[in-house]
C-alpha cells in the first residue's frame, strides 16, 4: 500500500528561505510526517478541523436552498463578485469614456447577432464570431446563438470595487458580464448602495492569504487578482428591481448568539460587526489558515473576558493612534453602536466580549467603507521640478526594503511622477495587508496609465475625479486607514476568540 509522507515550512516564508532549506537538509534528515485521509478524503488534514466544524456556519450552499424554519447559517445567502471576462471593454475610470465604448460594443454586439439570425445553414460559432473585434466568452457565444440582444442605458453604469480601494466604472449588465451571480440582489440600484453593506472574503481554495474588507459598491470577481477569487455575505437582499429590501442574517442566528450570551438586546447589525471584527482577528486567521482554505468561515462565541468582565477596565480606543484622531462612523443609526471597545449596551457582563468584537467590526467597517473622506496622512511632497503636475502615468516606490516582519517590502518614498515625489510612508502601512499585496501598494498598480495592447483601449486613472490631486490625497488616505487597522487589530489580538478551556 502506498504511503504518503510531508513535510511542511511556514507558508509565507519567501522562496529563497525555502531553497536554503532544501540545499541544507538530505531528505533522509528531514522530520516527514504522514498524511492520512479523514472521511471526506482530504489528505492534508488539520489539527482544528473538529473544532473548527464546530462553530457557527457563515453560510452554506444547502442554506441557500432551505425554508426559512430550516436554515441554520449566519447568513442565508452569498455570492462571488462580478465576473466579466471582459474587463477591459466593461471597465473605465472614466465615466464618458465607459458610456461611449460601451454603446458602440452594444451597437456591433448586435450588428453580430443580426448577421447570425441571416446564416443558414448556421455555421459553428467559433468559426463565426472574430476574436479581434471582441472578447468573446462562452455565454456571450451562447447569447449570440440564442439571437440575444444587447441593452444599452445608463442606469447600468454602476461604480465598482474592481480592486481594494480602488474604484472604477462599471458596465453592469447580464448579457455582456460573464456571470453576474447574485449581485444584482444585493446592489440592485445606486439607493443600495448608501445602506447595504457586504463582507467580501477569500473563496474556498484561494491561492492568496485570508482576507475581509466591507465593501458598499458591486465588487470584481478576482478582488484581490487573479487567484484571489471573493465570496460576498450582504446585510441586506433585494428583488432586482430594488424593492422588497430584507435582512440577510438569519433568525436562526440571532436566536443563538441572545440565547448564547443571555442578551435580547443584541441585533442583526451587532452580530454582522461582530463577524467582520472576528475575522480580523490574527489569532483566528493564524490558527484556522488551513481550515479556511478548504471551507468558509465558521465562527465561535467569543468567551467573556477579564479585562472586560471582571475587573471592568476599558480597552483604549483603537482608531486613536499618534498623530491620528478618532473618526465617528458614518452610517445609520441604527447600525452604528458606539466605536469605543466596552461600552454600550451589553454591559460588562457575559456579552462584553462580543460587543468589543461587534465595535471593533463596525470601526473597521467605517474606515474600509468610508475610505475616501478619512482624514490624511500627511506626507512630504517635495517636487523636483516645476510647474508641477498632479498626473499620474505610473508610481514608482523607491528604496524598498524587507520589512521587520521579513515576508513583504517597505519603502518610506514614492515617485508620484517625474515632478513630484512622496516622502515619509511610514513602515507600519504595509502591515495592513490584502491578499498579497498591502491597500497603499494596491492602489500604486490599480492607478496607472495602462494601454491594452488587444483591444487598444486605454485606462486612464487622471479622469476619474474632478479633484486634480484625488490620487495624491487617496494615496494619504489610504495610509490612515491602514494605520488605524493595523491599531484595531492589535487591539482584537488581547481579546480570546474561543474557549480554551475546551482544550483542557
Amino acid at each position: 500500500m502506498t504511503r504518503l509522507f510531508y513535510h511542511r515550512l511556514p507558508d509565507f516564508d519567501r522562496k529563497e528561505t525555502k531553497l536554503d532549506f532544501l540545499s541544507e537538509n538530505s531528505l533522509s534528515s528531514v522530520d516527514w510526517k504522514r498524511l492520512v485521509p479523514n472521511t471526506k478524503h482530504t489528505w492534508r488534514r488539520t489539527d482544528t478541523e473538529d473544532e473548527f466544524a464546530s462553530y457557527l456556519p457563515i453560510g452554506s450552499k444547502e442554506a441557500k436552498r432551505a425554508k426559512p424554519d430550516q436554515i441554520d447559517t449566519i447568513f442565508k445567502t452569498y455570492s462571488g463578485g462580478v465576473k466579466t471576462n471582459r474587463d477591459v471593454y466593461v471597465y473605465d475610470f472614466q465615466f464618458d469614456a465607459l458610456a461611449t465604448r460601451m454603446k458602440q460594443f452594444v451597437d456591433d454586439y448586435n450588428s453580430q447577432v443580426d448577421k447570425y439570425k441571416r446564416q443558414n445553414p448556421k455555421p459553428d460559432v467559433d468559426d463565426f464570431v472574430d476574436y479581434r473585434k471582441f472578447a468573446w466568452s462562452r455565454d456571450l457565444k451562447l447569447d449570440l446563438q440564442r439571437g440575444n440582444y444587447a441593452q444599452y442605458s445608463t442606469l447600468k453604469l454602476r461604480d465598482s470595487l474592481f480592486r481594494p480601494f480602488a474604484k472604477r466604472h462599471l458596465f453592469f449588465d447580464r448579457t455582456l458580464n460573464e456571470e453576474v451571480y447574485q449581485q444584482p440582489a444585493y446592489f440592485p440600484n445606486e439607493q443600495s448602495e448608501s445602506e447595504n453593506v457586504q463582507l467580501s472574503i477569500g473563496s474556498v481554495g484561494i491561492e492568496k492569504p485570508f482576507y475581509s474588507v466591507a465593501v458598499n459598491s458591486i465588487p470584481n470577481l478576482s478582488f484581490v487578482g487573479f487567484g484571489g477569487a471573493c465570496q460576498c455575505f450582504p446585510f441586506y437582499t433585494y428583488d432586482e428591481d430594488g424593492g422588497n429590501r430584507r435582512e440577510n442574517i438569519t433568525d436562526w442566528a440571532l436566536d443563538q448568539f441572545r440565547s448564547h450570551y443571555d442578551d435580547p438586546a443584541i441585533s442583526k447589525w451587532d452580530i454582522f460587526y461582530y463577524v467582520y471584527g472576528l475575522l480580523h482577528h490574527p489569532g483566528y486567521r493564524e490558527r484556522y489558515a488551513l481550515d479556511l482554505k478548504r471551507s468558509l468561515p465558521r465562527i465561535p462565541f467569543a468567551p467573556a473576558t477579564p479585562n472586560l468582565s471582571s475587573t471592568g477596565q476599558r480597552l483604549r480606543d483603537p482608531t486613536r493612534s499618534e498623530g491620528l484622531s478618532s473618526r465617528i462612523a458614518n452610517t445609520p443609526e441604527s447600525c452604528s453602536p458606539s466605536l469605543i471597545l466596552g461600552e454600550g449596551a451589553g454591559g460588562w457582563g457575559q456579552s462584553s466580549a462580543f460587543h468589543a468584537f461587534s465595535r471593533a467590526g463596525a470601526q473597521l467597517a467605517d474606515l474600509h467603507l468610508n475610505y475616501e473622506s478619512v482624514e490624511r496622512y500627511e506626507l512630504n511632497w517635495q517636487s523636483t521640478r516645476t510647474p508641477v503636475s498632479y498626473r499620474v502615468e505610473k508610481m514608482l516606490p523607491k528604496g524598498k526594503v524587507d520589512s521587520a516582519e521579513g515576508n513583504y517590502k517597505v519603502y518610506s518614498t514614492l515617485k508620484y511622477n517625474d515632478t513630484l515625489t512622496l516622502h515619509g510612508i511610514p513602515e507600519r502601512a504595509f502591515a495592513y495587508r490584502l491578499g498579497n499585496r498591502s491597500a497603499l501598494d494596491w492602489i500604486v498598480d490599480q492607478y496607472r496609465v495602462k494601454t491594452d495592447k488587444r483591444s487598444g483601449i486605454t485606462h486612464d486613472p487622471n479622469g476619474y475625479s474632478d479633484d486634480p490631486q484625488y490620487i495624491l490625497k487617496l494615496i494619504e488616505r489610504v495610509i490612515t486607514v491602514s494605520l488605524r487597522t493595523v491599531d484595531i487589530v492589535e487591539e482584537l489580538a488581547k481579546l480570546p476568540f474561543r474557549d480554551e478551556s475546551a482544550d483542557d
